[in-house]
């Protein structure tokens, strides 16, 4: 008879079909499972499920059942009278009578009635019969399987979270899975045991799963199998132990010293016992890792060495050796002969299978031993630190080297070595500043001949957006790091070196940089050369976004992104792409769903502080377009200051500060952040960049009356940009010339120069940018002569599509300049009575009190006096009955 295996789903939705009223059948259900996976939860969840008015009755069968207890129970289940659900718990240790009792009540089981009978397969006295014999089930009752397996890493990654109340990282929830088998039970009991024992950081992490060890149940149910196969047969068990992980028959016996013919026995009497289980064709072991380790810890010390040994040996022997097994059995052993190799190709393994952090573990475990020599550690250390590093998130790398760089015990050798490599990740991703620059430098001249650590901390003090460095120093060290990397043999270091030199040749716009990109890769890429490319393709996106190249921009992003698809490539990757994504977003106009994606990526990239201004600059920005000034200034505060800000960035908070001390006429605020953001150009005479905030700048100076200054900064941008200009740089360059036009009263020169300014910026595409230019535009124009008709249309459908695009505070203000030059016909005098709607002018005045403006500042947006302002604040909250101006946010 075949019974159907069905999911927890479908088993609950034929229990309810049984248990109802008008049902024709009844329903055995076997759930069986190993011990601890959970059956026992879902027998709970089931019986919690039922329907109102089923009965509920259990029997455990874990401990002997008392013959008038059986009785009665067997009687309340056959004389139910309403829908009942019977649950016997542990049948497969159930004594001969229960058995012959079960048998009867399936045979005999009402309509209406469901039996749920729980098991573990592996120790039914009969393999494969659940009551000692066939199920006879007459054709009314139904008969069907649940089977309970391990949890999966993703559901043991939750469950350790529920269980300790801290997240927990993807590596330690794989780690914890395999260790524990996915059983549940175990899971818990295990994570419990490490909290009593030590105190937990702020999450789970890999380095938490080395510490992890038995749970005494878990110990003593393991040692006691062991106990119950004939002292002969045991070391087969043992060789199971301290290899840990599934094994063939040939392989065990080969590790536990037994001869082929006792092997077999001992193999067949382990699994008659469960003492180890059968997990594949040929492969026999532990189900759960810990159990072993249980096993393992209790033999004593020659002895568990001998098999280290013996299971190193064994396991060189596999076509496809697993090298940190290999590598763990021999420190285990004691044995240093071969041990450096064997790490060596278990770092390999664990960075092209995607795990970083247990390479971090084991090099730092390795470097620790003193059993190694220090120029096998040495070797260890310069050969791979710098690629786990590279592999790790940012402030996971900072850690390890900056443990290693600080352990005094460690060879002076090793610590000088992470020291350097310290340095070398001080630029990536967060900016430095000059004291660390001056680190770097000294790190360089004391480098002088390994020539692949030289190319990569010189090829990353290359790259161009660092404050407070010239661009004559980023040449310089260009130049160093090309020539590092023409001698040295490393095909990684030289993609390195590639990947870092694209910043300053895009940004330079050297047409040298369709080389580097356009290359093809090499047939035997390796995965490290392959992040690096893809790191470079970023790159040269991001440079190209603050060029204002963003056509170019959106090809690169494109090709990274697949690239890195096929190639899987670093924990950094996405996050860039994202970020890179959202300035293009906010450039270009799409700013629809913006703010939460910005939001979003500010909280994903949490760790990396170059990421997170990003993403908290567009917030600044959409929060200042809208109106939203406190809220705006919020999200400055929480970026890094102007020093650790990558420049060009920098160049873009300026222009929000520059833009909300304007929109508050605070002329001297203005000036004051425009000459900072100017000083950082002079410093860093990267010209192209002063694209984004030179319109504001000049702006800012012209307003405070200072014209010379205003002047002084549009010649030193005209003539600090190198040809061919792109077309932001024009468009910039215009708006500059026209703001001087303003201030010399020459109105018309001023229009006609922010008209063009507004075109330019159209191709860019700049499309808020040309709307201000517009908007500046038209100002002039009326100034001139107040009926033109051009330009109150420009005006108008200025406003209404900053109003669409969700700039709010920018229409309200361009309405504002509107509405005194436009006669609305009214079909009858005076005004329109709103009565408790509001008027369109109030409408405006509560959307920019609710964003956080104060009257003076509403007032000077919309050309009203404070008090009208008021006026207006206080009809909008009585018609909207609201207690304070916040409410008024809409």
């Amino acid at each position: 008879m075949t019974v159907p295996l069905l999911e927890e789903e479908a088993c609950a939705d034929l229990l309810h079909r049984v248990l109802r009223p008008s049902a024709r059948s009844s329903l055995v259900l076997v759930v069986e499972g190993a011990a601890g996976v959970g059956k026992s939860h879902l027998v709970r969840r089931l019986g919690a499920a039922r329907p109102p008015g089923a009965e509920l009755s259990c029997l455990s069968c874990a401990r002997p059942v008392d013959d008038g207890v059986r009785a009665r129970w067997v009687r309340s289940v056959t004389d139910a009278r309403s829908p009942a659900l019977a649950v016997v718990e542990d049948v497969h240790a159930a004594d001969p009578l229960t058995t012959a009792a079960l048998r009867r009540l399936v045979r005999d089981l009402p309509i209406g009635a469901v039996l749920v009978m729980t098991c573990r397969p592996d120790e039914l006295p009969v393999p494969g019969l659940l009551l000692g014999e066939p199920l006879d089930c007459p054709s009314r009752v139904l008969l069907a399987r649940c089977r309970v397996g391990p949890l999966d890493k993703e559901a043991t990654g939750r469950l350790a979270g529920e269980v300790l109340g801290l997240p927990c990282e993807q590596e330690a929830a794989d780690r914890l899975c395999e260790l524990t088998g996915g059983i549940a039970q175990v899971v818990v009991e295990t994570l419990v045991q490490l909290a009593s024992s030590t105190r937990q950081s702020g999450s789970l992490t890999v380095e938490d799963t080395a510490r992890l060890g038995p749970p005494v149940r878990l110990a003593e149910a393991a040692l006691s199998r062991t106990q119950a196969v004939a002292a002969e047969h045991r070391p087969l068990i043992r060789a199971a132990a301290v290899l840990a992980e599934p094994a063939s028959e040939a392989e065990l016996v080969a590790v536990s010293g037994l001869e082929p013919a006792t092997g077999r026995a001992a193999l067949l009497a382990a699994l008659s016992v469960s003492a180890i289980d059968e997990q594949g064709p040929d492969r026999y072991g532990f189900g759960i890792p810990l159990a072993a380790h249980a096993v393992a810890a209790a033999l004593p010390g020659p002895l568990r060495r001998d098999l280290h040994a013996r299971a190193a040996h064994v396991l060189r022997q596999r076509q496809d050796t697993p090298w940190p097994s290999v590598a763990g059995h021999l420190r285990a052993a004691g044995r240093q002969r071969g041990r450096c190799g064997a790490v060596e190709r278990a770092l390999t393994a664990h960075l092209r299978g995607g795990r970083p952090k247990e390479a971090a573990l084991l090099l730092g475990q390795t470097l620790a031993d003193g059993a190694m020599t220090p120029a096998d550690r040495f070797r260890l250390a310069a050969g791979h630190l710098r690629h786990i590093a590279a592999a790790l998130p940012p402030e996971a790398a900072r850690t390890l080297l900056d443990t290693l760089a600080d352990e005094e015990a460690l060879p002076p050798q090793i610590r000088g070595h992470a020291s350097v490599l310290r340095g070398l990740f001080l630029c990536t991703p967060a900016p430095l500043d000059r004291d660390d620059w001056l680190r770097l430098e000294q790190i360089v001249h004391s480098l002088p001949g390994d020539t692949e650590l030289v190319a990569r901390v010189t090829s990353g003090m290359s790259m161009p957006h660092w404050p407070g460095i010239s661009l004559t120093e980023h040449r310089h060290w260009l130049e160093q790091a090309d020539a590092a990397a023409a001698v040295t043999s490393d095909p990684v270091t030289r993609a390195a070196v590639a990947a870092n030199r694209v910043s300053l040749l895009v940004t330079l716009q050297d047409a040298a940089v369709r080389r580097t990109l356009d290359a093809a890769p090499p047939e035997d890429e390796l995965p490290e050369q392959a992040r690096h490319r893809v790191r470079g393709l970023c790159n040269a996106a991001d440079a190209s976004v603050w060029l204002g190249r963003y056509d170019d921009a959106r090809d690169l992003l494109d090709s990274a992104q697949a690239l890195a698809d096929r190639r899987q490539a670093g924990h950094l990757t996405g996050h860039t792409i994202r970020s890179s994504t959202l300035l293009l977003r906010w450039f270009t106009g799409d700013w629809a769903g913006l703010a939460a994606l910005a939001e979003h990526l500010a909280a994903e990239s949490a760790d990396v502080p170059l990421l997170c201004d990003e993403a908290h600059v567009v917030l600044a920005s959409l929060a200042l377009a809208r109106g939203a000034w406190p809220e705006a200034e919020q999200w400055l505060d929480r970026c890094g200051g102007a020093g650790r800000q990558l420049v060009p960035l920098s160049m873009v908070t300026s222009t929000v500060r520059i833009r909300l001390a304007l929109a508050r006429e605070d002329h001297a605020a203005a000036c004051a952040e425009a000459s900072a953001a100017w000083s950082r150009l002079r410093g860093k005479a990267i010209w192209a960049w002063a694209a984004e905030v030179a319109p504001w700048a000049v702006t800012a100076a012209v307003r405070a009356g200072r014209a010379s200054v205003a002047q002084r900064m549009a010649t030193e941008f005209t003539v600090g940009v190198t040809p061919p200009h792109s077309s932001l740089v024009a468009a910039a360059q215009r708006w500059c010339r026209a703001a001087l036009a303003e201030a010399r009263h020459d109105l018309v020169g001023a229009a006609d120069g922010y008209r063009a300014c507004a075109d330019l910026y159209a191709a860019v595409p700049r499309p808020y940018s040309a709307v201000l230019a517009t908007e500046a535009a038209a100002v002039c124009a009326l100034a001139v002569d107040a009926s033109d008709r051009a330009a109150i249309q420009q005006l108008t459908d200025a406003a209404g599509y900053l109003a669409g695009l969700g700039a709010a505070w920018d229409a309200s203000r361009v309405r504002a300049r509107v509405r005194p030059l436009v006669t609305v016909p009214s079909s009858r005098p005076g005004r329109p009575a709103y009565h408790d709607c509001l008027s369109p002018r109030e409408h405006e005045v509560a959307h920019l009190a609710g964003q956080g403006l104060t009257n003076r500042e509403i007032a000077t947006t919309l050309h009203l006096s404070p008090r009208t302002v008021e006026h207006h604040v206080a009809n909008a909250m009585r018609k909207l009955s609201v207690s304070s101006r916040r409410q008024l946010h809409s």
